[in-house]
């Protein structure tokens, strides 16, 4: 959501992967890369998790 509440984009995982796959449906082309930034964030904080659990 942006600062006025609107939705910018809706971001789901399919979960029937091998691997994490994200789906990202953007409303507004020009919210596309905050909306994958934001993705990508997740992720890494996921992967160090993950990593630390495993050491």
């Amino acid at each position: 959501m942006d600062e006025s509440y609107d939705i910018v984009a809706i971001i789901r995982i399919e979960i029937f992967n091998v691997t994490d796959t994200y789906v990202i449906d953007v409303k507004d082309p020009e919210n596309a890369l905050d909306s994958l930034m934001f993705v990508l964030a997740i992720d890494a904080k996921k992967c160090t998790r993950n990593k630390r659990q495993n050491n």
